[in-house]
C-alpha cells in the first residue's frame, strides 16, 4: 500500500501562529494535492481549542486525530512547546475509518470500548483490517477494561497501538483531538487496512527484584493486600521506610521501582506505576492490577531504558521483514522522560540511527501506552502499559 507523507513542526508560542506554521510546513512536504488523514500532536502548552480550529478550518472535512502531551517527539528533537502535523495521502487500495467515543466515565470503560469498536468497524465489512491506532485521555479509570471492550469488537489478536495523553503532571486535563473537537474523557482511534506493512516494538527495560509475590486483595487499580499482608509492606521492607517516609519518596519510587505483573507466556513483565499510598496500607497504581496476579518489585536504570529502546526498534524492524520504515509513530512514557533526564535526547538519537535519517518520526510522551507484548509463541493481544516505549513503524 502506497502512502505519501508530509510532516510539519512549529515551535511558535502563540497557538494560532503555531497551528498555521505547522500545517503550512506539512503541506509543503507532502508530494500530493490529496490529503486523506491528519495526525496532530501538540505539547500541552499549545493545547488550545483555537489551535485545533485553525487546523481543521484549513483542512475542511479531512479526518483529524491526535492528542496533547507533556512534550512532542520528532526528527528535529524533543519539544515541550510545539505542534507537529503529519498529513497522509493513501493510494486507492487503502481503507481507513476514524471514530471517537466520549463520556467514558458515565458509560463505563468496557461499554465505551465496545462502542468505539462498533463505530470503527462500520464500513469495514469484507475489507481486510490491518492495524488500529488509539489516542486516549489519560489516565482512564480502567484502561484495561476499555481495551478489553474494544477487543471484543475488533478481535483479541487485532494489533492496536496507542497512548494516553499527558499534561505537566497535574493529571487534570489531557486532550484528545478529533476532527474539530478538543475533548476530555474521550478516546479517538483510526483503523487502517489494505495490506499495510508495519512493525510494532514495545519494551521497558525494568528488571525484577526479590521473590515473586501474589496480590491477595485488590479492586481495579487499588491493591489492598499482597501475600495476605498490607500491600505497602512490599515497599516498606525493601526500602526500610515507614509510611510517611514512603510518601516523601513516592515520585522517585514510582519511576525507579514500579510493580511488574507476570503474564504466562510473555517475555516481559507488565509494569504498573505507583500513584499514591493510603494510610490503611493500600497502594494506588496508574492502571489495574487484578487479584491473584503474580507480581515482582522492579528496578530500572538509564542504561536499561536505552537498551530497551534499541530492542523495541529491533522488533519494529523484524516486523517489517527488512523493509525500511517510511514513518514511525512513538508513544514514550513520561516516566522514562523523567528517569532519562538529559539522556532523553539519546533515546531519539538511537531511533534516528536505527530507522534511518529518511524515516519521519513523530510521537509524544504519554501517561500510559497500549500495544502488544511480544510473546514466545503468540503475538497480538494488546496490553495497557506503564513506562514503556511503544513504536509503530510503517513501510509504504
Amino acid at each position: 500500500m502506497s502512502i505519501k507523507i508530509g510532516v510539519g513542526l512549529s515551535i511558535e508560542h502563540e497557538p494560532v501562529l503555531a497551528a498555521k506554521d505547522a500545517l503550512r510546513r506539512a503541506r509543503n512536504n507532502l508530494s500530493s494535492e490529496k490529503i486523506d488523514l491528519a495526525i496532530v500532536l501538540s505539547s500541552v502548552s499549545l493545547a488550545y481549542p483555537i489551535a485545533l480550529k485553525t487546523i481543521s478550518a484549513n483542512l475542511g472535512d479531512i479526518p483529524l486525530i491526535g492528542c496533547s502531551g507533556l512534550a512532542i517527539i520528532c526528527n528535529q528533537g524533543i519539544y515541550k512547546n510545539g505542534i507537529i502535523i503529519m498529513l497522509l495521502s493513501f493510494s486507492k487500495e487503502a481503507f481507513f475509518t476514524t471514530s471517537c467515543v466520549k463520556e467514558i466515565k458515565n458509560k463505563g470503560s468496557l461499554a465505551a470500548g465496545e462502542e468505539l469498536g462498533e463505530k470503527l468497524l462500520y464500513g469495514f465489512q469484507d475489507v481486510r483490517r490491518d492495524l488500529g491506532i488509539i489516542f486516549s485521555a489519560g489516565p482512564l479509570e480502567d484502561s484495561p477494561g476499555f481495551i478489553l471492550g474494544l477487543q471484543e469488537r475488533l478481535g483479541k489478536s487485532f494489533p492496536l497501538i496507542g497512548g494516553c495523553a499527558s499534561d505537566n503532571f497535574a493529571f487534570k486535563k489531557t486532550f484528545i483531538y478529533f476532527n474539530r473537537e478538543q475533548l476530555l474523557d474521550a478516546v479517538a482511534a483510526v483503523i487502517l487496512g489494505g495490506k499495510l506493512n508495519f512493525g510494532i516494538g514495545t519494551k521497558h527495560g525494568w528488571k525484577p527484584l526479590g521473590k515473586p509475590r501474589q496480590v491477595t486483595r485488590a479492586a481495579a487499580n487499588t491493591v489492598y493486600e499482597i501475600d495476605n499482608k498490607p500491600a505497602v509492606n512490599i515497599y516498606e521492607e525493601y526500602f526500610a521506610l515507614d509510611l510517611s517516609g514512603l510518601k516523601k519518596e513516592l515520585k522517585r519510587i514510582s519511576i525507579l521501582y514500579p510493580i511488574g505483573i507476570y503474564l504466562s507466556g510473555e517475555e516481559e513483565y507488565l509494569l504498573r506505576n505507583l500513584v499514591s499510598v493510603h494510610d490503611d496500607g493500600s497502594l494506588i497504581f496508574q492502571d489495574a492490577i487484578p487479584k491473584g496476579a503474580q507480581i515482582r518489585l522492579m528496578i530500572g536504570t538509564k542504561d536499561s531504558c536505552l537498551l530497551a529502546t534499541r530492542q523495541a526498534l529491533e522488533e519494529v524492524q523484524n516486523g517489517l521483514f527488512g523493509r525500511k520504515a517510511n514513518f514511525a509513530l512513538v508513544f514514550d512514557s513520561v516516566s522514562r522522560y523523567i528517569l532519562l533526564g538529559r539522556k532523553a535526547e539519546q533515546e531519539l538519537k538511537i531511533a534516528r540511527e536505527m530507522l534511518g535519517a529518511d524515516t519521519q518520526i513523530i510521537g509524544l510522551y504519554t501517561f500510559g501506552e497500549q500495544a502488544p507484548l511480544r510473546a514466545v509463541n503468540y503475538q497480538g493481544m494488546t496490553r495497557v502499559h506503564n513506562q514503556t516505549i511503544s513504536i509503530l513503524g510503517i513501510s509504504t
